[in-house]
């Protein structure tokens, strides 16, 4: 698996001259984006979310927070927790 240095000297962004003339900021949010649409080609929407959510729920267990809540819109926009969407 590629890591993001990795993507960081993808030729798509070493030959975009306005990703290279830009902060490099940009460059690791775009090595970020190329990442995310690498690892989930091929993917259906489903798959693509659980994927996601499965990396996000990761994430803030990494740093010891609880799992994200998610906004229920049709049930008025009260915080649900994340499990009565799997």
């Amino acid at each position: 698996m590629k890591t993001m240095q990795d993507y960081m000297n993808d030729p798509r962004i070493l030959n975009d001259k306005g990703l290279m003339n830009g902060p490099e900021e940009i460059r690791i949010i775009h090595a970020a984006r190329l990442r995310i649409q690498d690892e989930t080609a091929g993917m259906t929407t489903a798959e693509r979310s659980a994927y996601l959510r499965k990396k996000t729920e990761a994430a803030f267990a990494h740093y010891g927070l609880p799992p994200p809540e998610f906004v229920d819109f049709p049930g008025q926009g009260k915080l649900k927790p994340a499990s009565r969407f799997h």
